[in-house]
């Protein structure tokens, strides 16, 4: 396990965007670059030929479907880090927001590319049968803290709802019946800065999901796992994952458990983390990360590709 870091030479970490963090064309900046060439072939056999087509001209409506995002976005992930790791050398630490986290294991040598696929299709396979469309929301709050915004549906009644991720601490995702999400969004009019419904309807990483956990617990104890080859917080508390045990752990305590984005930042920082390389195609997870953390050095992955550091 990596414990620190040093900063003589501005250590960085990357970080891996998950899904909603998908745009058209996000692939194109990447190509010609010779890590995400080199992975390319055995990713575009991943996706029966579909990858660089979602990369790089497929529309927004078909690369953001509830369930092509996850596998897209994993494998955006492993190809972006690569190109990164190309211009800039080895990184000391990777961490991943949601899912993620999958590709910032997959990066670290924790586990290999197949296994978490088979664990996307496992997951998805069970959701899609579990949360018909439109029947689930999800919807994001800037303003108040997590422990306000849950006195202030218990105030109101609103007994369905839960935190879903904490990316800092008045930026809050919440999940439930979608109903109930929009009782919630009206709940907090006039209470926060803003207050809007993503798109998406599958209550990832919230208690609704635990038959998804179950439905993969057994397969998933015999999947080999080795310990990272750098820090690799976990995006349940922050924690870094010491051993291949550990990750898998991790792994299925994250299905139904908040992503706390806020805590891996801060993991990053305290241990010596001083720039961060934002592999989200807008930008918008670095910008989360400066949330948490003013200080950090935050580099877009298109600013490093065209010369920028």
């Amino acid at each position: 396990m990596v414990e620190s870091i040093s900063t003589a030479g501005k250590a960085y970490a990357l970080l891996f965007p998950g899904q909603l963090f998908e745009r058209p064309g996000m692939g194109v900046p990447l190509r010609g670059q010779e890590g995400f060439e080199r992975l390319l072939p055995r990713f575009q056999d991943a996706t029966r030929g579909h990858f660089v087509r979602w990369v790089t001209e497929a529309p927004a409506e078909e690369i953001s479907e509830r369930f092509t995002a996850p596998r897209l976005m994993v494998l955006f992930g492993c190809a972006a880090a690569e190109a990164a790791r190309q211009r800039l050398g080895p990184p000391a630490a990777a961490a991943g927001y949601s899912l993620g986290f999958y590709a910032a294991a997959v990066f670290g040598r924790c586990v290999a590319l197949e296994p978490i696929l088979k664990w996307l299709e496992r997951v998805n396979e069970v959701n899609a049968c579990r949360f018909p469309p439109g029947a689930f929301a999800l919807a994001s709050e800037t303003g108040l803290t997590e422990s306000e915004l849950k006195g202030a549906f218990a105030a109101a009644g609103l007994k369905g709802l839960e935190v879903a991720n904490v990316n800092s601490a008045r930026q809050i995702v919440f999940a439930g019946p979608a109903e109930e999400v929009e009782s919630g969004r009206r709940v907090l009019e006039g209470r926060v800065l803003d207050c809007r419904r993503l798109p998406l309807d599958v209550p990832l990483h919230t208690p609704y999901v635990e038959h998804a956990r179950e439905a993969v617990a057994g397969w998933w104890s015999s999947v080999p796992a080795s310990s990272p080859t750098l820090l690799l917080p976990s995006p349940v508390d922050g924690t870094p994952v010491g051993s291949g045990e550990a990750f898998k752990r991790h792994m299925l305590e994250s299905v139904v458990s908040p992503t706390r984005w806020d805590l891996v930042v801060e993991a990053l920082v305290r241990r010596g983390v001083t720039k961060m390389v934002d592999l989200s195609p807008g930008g918008e997870l670095g910008r989360a990360s400066r949330w948490v953390c003013r200080e950090v050095e935050v580099v877009p992955l298109t600013a490093l590709l065209g010369g920028g550091s």
